[in-house]
């Protein structure tokens, strides 16, 4: 049987860990503690569970109580500090980075209607982003710049690539697009276009066709 854990924190909230159903009166031990001694005391029951057993096993305990109290002098964690620093430093300078590729990218891509080099390079600048949305970890992020990457693929008439990578965001908008309404109206503006590129492309052929029969 598993030792329940109850912590009773500044405001009398109960926080049970472990807990087990009771059918009859448990062995309770009581303890007050300061919430930093009381923090380690819970780590060690339940992850290590050694104490846990020893206290079960030699005093019969089956519900350990921890009553908090604010302790003595407040501890500052300048390990967990510098952590968070660094994290946010680097989070600031990759959506700063971010910012520059955008503004890039959406220079070469107006280009790339002309020039299918500048249509190559915002390509590249899309995957660097894609790079960095898989740094992060963020989905939508990923998705959008898969989508920024289609807009290049149309540009250098490869359409069929565009298609399949449009169609698999759109899916993945259709899950959220509650909470992200930008990528869903991304993939129908973007599969616009792509729709229009297939009609100039049949049209170009149709010609063709009829300048041959000439």
């Amino acid at each position: 049987m598993t030792l329940t854990v109850c912590v009773s924190d500044y405001w009398q909230h109960r926080h049970y860990f472990n807990q087990q159903p009771a059918n009859s009166p448990v062995r309770r031990l009581s303890l007050q503690l300061d919430a930093i001694t009381a923090n380690y005391l819970l780590r060690e029951l339940l992850q290590q569970k050694v104490l846990a057993q020893k206290l079960q096993q030699n005093d019969g305990v089956e519900l350990l109580w921890l009553a908090l109290s604010p302790p003595e002098r407040d501890t500052i964690d300048y390990k967990w500090g510098e952590m968070l620093r660094h994290t946010i430093w680097e989070h600031v300078e990759v959506e700063h980075l971010m910012s520059w590729l955008s503004t890039l990218g959406g220079g070469f891509s107006a280009l790339g209607e002309q020039f299918e080099r500048c249509a190559e390079t915002a390509g590249k600048i899309s995957l660097q982003q894609l790079t960095i949305g898989l740094r992060l970890g963020d989905p939508f992020l990923q998705a959008r710049c898969k989508l920024y990457y289609s807009i290049s693929l149309i540009q250098r008439g490869q359409l069929r690539q565009a298609k399949h990578l449009i169609r698999s965001q759109h899916r993945f908008a259709l899950q959220f697009k509650e909470y992200d309404q930008r990528l869903m109206r991304m993939c129908l503006g973007i599969w616009l276009r792509l729709r229009f590129e297939y009609e100039e492309r049949r049209s170009r052929r149709c010609r063709q066709s009829a300048g041959h029969s000439q």
